[in-house]
């Protein structure tokens, strides 16, 4: 079946009037013929300075809304739509009554509703372009004049169906290659100005325009089409949509199944089918825009209505609400078309909870999900959420993980290697693969574009058995590149850089290229194999340096963006001397996931140090999620802890530590300070701000690189001295000497290297009975042993620290 793909007479009539040239409408319905043959989407780049590019986007599409509104019975019998109405988004950085955004829309809408009155327009800012998610737009209009940032551009380019087109506003290439925008002035950090921020994501972004296929530039102001198809067509056909061949034996009402789009949905639903009778756990993979939420959220609903409980409790959880809108929307669609009334709880415009008679399916963060009571649980986007959280839900009966590999909530085998390897040792799984695209057909051109403009795909180089040896033999080197080089020529090392970050275990977003790409504090640094080959990851930021003016401000709350460290010694150690030095912060480091526990990674710490020690830097440092792998790392390289964050992260589930290595005779001076103080303040932490944090972490909290102790009294009067002895030979209880017994332990954590030796189940063993006061129960559990056994080891340990310290131990005299 083919359609005409031709403007309407009245149109090309108005365009005419309004000097736009035949070209460029016949450029737009070969745009169109050909998203509607092959399901796939186009994209005009419309650039010019003046409100001609509104109005010629107007015109364009209203004409591409009419042409798909005659054809909407067509598109609906084979599938390639699920509306009959045209819907169009228009999205922009600003839609206030006085901005240029504002004009241009209302320069826009005023020609669009002249032509295609009757079409569906949306209108949304990049601030609130989260409001859209879930839904689908046969056009889209983004205005990238002034102030975008990457992450928007991933969010909004996703809502276009196959068979749509996307219209870009932009300003001419020559002027926007050199402009700054409303995401650059963001990046700009005390001592930069605006003059350091650099131009390389545009610039980048621009050259993407002209490399791929699918994309048309017009130049608006001249109205000169200058990437154009090679031929005009004017007629398309219509694409079949994969056939859908619903299983013979099924247990979900057969009305979900009708639900699904590919094959793969099919198979979700089928795996899912599994749950009904026996607890069990189901991970499903998929390449961004699968439907694989869509699938989850279809699944879940035939799941709770084939269940035979009276009431099916469904938790939801992913790193961000954001995340499961297509879910909740197909899981209310699919209780609609059962003939169900639905109730939504929203929050900033976004669904948290859904409930229908007998049915709830309610939102939580990571942290908060596997604590509560349900019959399914949802972990969806897996990979953005922390191993050890996700563990939480292994334990879980029915559970379904759901994991992009590949797009900016992706993490690729990194949740393979991270999570999935270690899960098949506690439990078995069923897994799905999705594989087809649900929005468009497969090999769709703007898909390929957007992968690469922000590196969704990316992935590290592949390492041979002789890159292993050289590894074992540590024949590396630490390089700075050129990111001049790197982005301007699209350098391979680009993708091996991002794609080792893609699979380690970082919450990738397509702006954390940007900001690699344009902040003036934000540098990059490779550790390469002798070969070349980048083998480990680093992204640093250069802080501090800062003027006295501003330092006097952060002391009164100010907070200047991108000086995480000073700002923290500012405000926490009142070390105002410590902003005015300058150091470097490891915003990320990551090993290649094929060569990782090899000592790569300390290798780099080790090099990026002796680095900035050579160019005159007085320290280096870091803030991360703190897990007994991470803060071990950073300690046994030598950096001091001197902060952790009063609560947990609601994604990750962690609490954030900061470490410092120093490296200036002033930074040592400072930081040993802050060191000590730090330990000092986890003694009384762990008793109340940290007292669900893990023993396993406090532990090396408490160690320190500077080997000495914290130069603090410890007091105990003529009578605790007493008692603790009568505790010791086992006269009085524990319970009745705490007040005893926490100095003397505290005393032992706020040692140095001379410290008595404890083996690591001991340490764990004081840290959480004595400093955080969990109970005799609980603490047996944590260390495997029984409680008689706990006691008594206790008694033992305290009895070792007594002889030691006791002659350290400063007398006050007895209340009298």
């Amino acid at each position: 079946m083919t359609l005409k793909v031709r403007f309407p007479k009245d149109i090309r009539e108005y365009a005419r009037k309004e000097k736009v040239k035949e070209s460029i409408i016949k450029l737009t319905e070969t745009a169109l013929a050909e998203a509607i043959t092959n399901f796939h989407r186009r994209m005009i780049v419309l650039q010019g300075e003046k409100l001609d590019k509104a109005k010629l986007a107007g015109i364009l599409a209203g004409g591409v809304a009419r042409i798909l509104s005659e054809h909407i019975p067509e598109l609906l019998e084979r599938k390639l739509r699920d509306t009959d109405r045209v819907e169009v988004l228009y999205a922009t950085d600003a839609l206030g009554e006085e901005t240029y955004g504002r004009k241009r829309f209302e320069e826009f809408r005023k020609h669009f509703s002249v032509i295609a009155p009757n079409a569906e327009l949306t209108s949304v800012t990049f601030k609130y372009s989260r409001d859209i998610l879930g839904r689908t737009f046969d056009i889209l209009i983004i205005d990238l004049s002034y102030d975008y940032s990457p992450n928007d551009l991933g969010r909004i380019i996703e809502t276009v169906r196959g068979g749509g087109i996307i219209f870009v506003l932009t300003n001419p290439f020559e002027k926007w290659k050199d402009m700054w925008t409303g995401f650059h002035k963001s990046l700009v950090t005390p001592p930069y100005t605006i003059e350091d921020v650099k131009k390389r994501f545009n610039r980048r972004l621009i050259r993407k325009f002209s490399e791929h296929k699918g994309i048309y530039i017009i130049n608006a102001d001249k109205m000169k089409a200058e990437r154009k198809p090679r031929k005009h067509k004017s007629q398309a056909k219509l694409p079949e949509r994969e056939k859908i061949e619903i299983p013979k034996e099924i247990k979900f009402p057969k009305e979900l199944y009708e639900l699904c789009l590919t094959r793969g949905q099919v198979d979700v639903l089928k795996a899912l089918e599994d749950l009904i009778e026996k607890e069990g756990m189901i991970v499903l993979t998929a390449d961004r825009g699968r439907g694989k939420s869509v699938s989850v959220g279809i699944a879940s609903i035939g799941l709770a209505v084939t269940s035979k409980k009276k009431r099916f409790r469904i938790v939801v959880t992913s790193p961000e609400l954001e995340n499961v809108q297509s879910l909740f929307k197909f899981a209310r669609k699919s209780l609609e078309v059962l003939g169900y009334k639905t109730k939504t709880v929203t929050e900033n415009g976004l669904i948290k909870e859904l409930y229908a008679r007998g049915i709830a399916l309610r939102y939580y963060p990571p942290t908060k999900g596997y604590r509560q009571k349900a019959d399914l649980y949802i972990v969806d986007e897996a990979a953005g959420i922390h191993v050890p959280i996700l563990h939480k839900y292994l334990e879980k009966g029915r559970v379904v993980f759901s994991s992009t590999i590949h797009g900016y909530e992706g993490a690729g085998r990194g949740f393979s290697v991270k999570f999935l390897k270690k899960a098949k040792e506690k439990r078995e799984y069923k897994e799905v693969h999705l594989s087809v695209p649900i929005r468009y057909a497969e090999g769709d051109p703007i898909e390929k574009w957007l992968f690469d403009v922000l590196l969704l795909d990316a992935e590290p180089v592949e390492l041979t058995e002789e890159d292993y040896e050289l590894i074992r033999k540590m024949e590396v080197y630490l390089e700075e590149p050129d990111l001049d080089d790197w982005f301007e020529n699209d350098r391979e090392d680009l993708r091996h850089f991002v794609g080792i970050y893609v699979l380690a275990h970082y919450r990738n977003r397509p702006s954390d290229v940007a900001l690699l790409a344009d902040a003036p504090h934000h540098e990059a640094r490779v550790l390469r194999l002798k070969n070349g080959k980048i083998v480990t990851a680093i992204q640093i930021a250069r802080e501090g340096g800062i003027p006295k003016g501003v330092i006097d401000k952060m002391a009164k709350g100010y907070k200047p963006p991108g000086n995480i460290i000073p700002d923290m010694m500012v405000k926490h150690h009142y070390a105002k001397e410590f902003a005015r030095l300058r150091g470097y912060r490891v915003v990320r480091i990551a090993t290649h996931p094929d060569a990782m526990d090899l000592g790569l990674g300390s290798k780099a710490l080790e090099l990026l140090v002796r680095e900035a020690e050579e160019k005159g830097y007085d320290w280096v440092g870091s803030g991360f999620g703190a897990s007994p792998e991470l803060i071990r790392f950073w300690v046994r390289n030598g950096f001091a802890v001197v902060h952790l964050s009063p609560t947990r992260n609601p994604v990750s589930g962690e609490y954030t530590a900061i470490v410092i290595k120093p490296i200036s005779e002033r930074a040592k001076e400072i930081v040993k300070k802050a060191n000590d103080e730090f330990r000092l303040r986890l003694t009384e932490w762990l008793g109340d701000t940290h007292k669900d944090l893990e023993p396993e972490i406090a532990r090396w909290l408490f160690e320190t690189p500077f080997g000495e102790a914290v130069g603090y009294p410890i007091y105990l009067t003529k009578t605790q001295k007493r008692r603790l002895e009568m505790f010791i030979k086992r006269v009085l209880t524990y319970d009745t000497v705490v007040d005893a017994v926490k100095p003397l332990v505290k005393l032992y954590f706020l040692d140095g290297w001379m410290r008595p030796y404890l083996d690591e189940r001991q340490i764990i063993l004081l840290i959480h009975r004595v400093l955080q006061a969990h109970d005799w129960k609980e603490t047996a559990k944590l260390i495997n042993r029984t409680e008689l056994y706990t006691m008594i080891e206790l008694r033992d340990i305290i009895r070792g620290l007594w002889y030691y310290y006791k002659h350290m131990i400063k007398e006050e005299n007895d209340i009298s």
